[in-house]
């Protein structure tokens, strides 16, 4: 068996180079058994029951087509793209995942996250919450998709020159003692943009770096799994 898993692509127009390369790469998998995206693959992503951001209707066609071809789709929200809507769940018959979860997978216990959950800063998780409401998902139904769309890259921009420190640290300080209580074999996750492959106790411990200048990702064949990247 064969799947992949990749995040923190943070895409945004269908002309960025990451966009391109991850579409050329979708493109050039054969028989693929599953593609875990780990959040945090748009810049910003909230689900709406009739309509799609326009700049990602060509990732989305790709990832129709995995579907129809027989690839299971599974996305753990992260924390730019979340309430991922009826089209993920229904169109692309993708199972989402709000926050993490234990699968088993090709003979292993696998616990997928984005990452963002491990971050002990309480202010970020009450936030992290905030924006995870019912009363945001209700009050963006009502406010123009043009408008949310603005708005969500605006404050992303904020953020990243504000604190551009915050990614690409190395997780293992938050992994480790994670990895303890987690009743798995693996754990893999995104949110840190810094790869690692570390092994504790037993328990193999991936987090994917990025699809923005690391270009990484992790594939498992036949219950073997290794942290790869197209700059290799």
């Amino acid at each position: 068996m064969k799947a992949l898993f990749l995040s923190d692509a943070h895409l945004r127009q269908p002309e960025d180079k990451n966009y391109q390369f991850l579409l050329d790469f979708l493109n050039q998998q054969k028989d693929l058994d599953a593609l875990f995206l780990l959040g945090d693959i748009f810049e910003f992503w909230l689900g709406y029951k009739h309509l799609v951001f326009t700049a990602y209707i060509p990732l989305l066609e790709k990832l129709r087509q995995l579907s129809e071809s027989g690839t299971q789709l599974f996305f753990v929200e992260g924390n730019h793209d979340f309430h991922l809507g009826t089209y993920f769940t229904e169109t692309l018959n993708c199972t989402v995942i709000p926050n993490q979860q234990l699968i088993d997978w090709d003979g292993k216990k696998i616990l997928i996250s984005h990452g963002d959950l491990l971050n002990p800063d309480r202010n970020y998780q009450r936030l992290r919450a905030f924006w995870r409401s019912w009363p945001i998902k209700i009050l963006s139904q009502i406010i123009h998709p043009d408008l949310v769309w603005s708005f969500a890259l605006w404050l992303s921009n904020k953020s990243s020159k504000n604190n551009p420190e915050k990614c690409h640290q190395n997780p293992a300080p938050y992994l480790i003692p994670f990895s303890e209580t987690s009743h798995s074999d693996i754990i893999i996750c995104g949110h840190f943009h810094h790869p690692l492959d570390i092994e504790h106790r037993d328990v193999r411990i991936i987090a994917l770096g990025d699809w923005i200048n690391q270009f990484s990702y992790a594939e498992m064949l036949d219950g073997e799994i290794t942290l790869k990247s197209l700059n290799d």
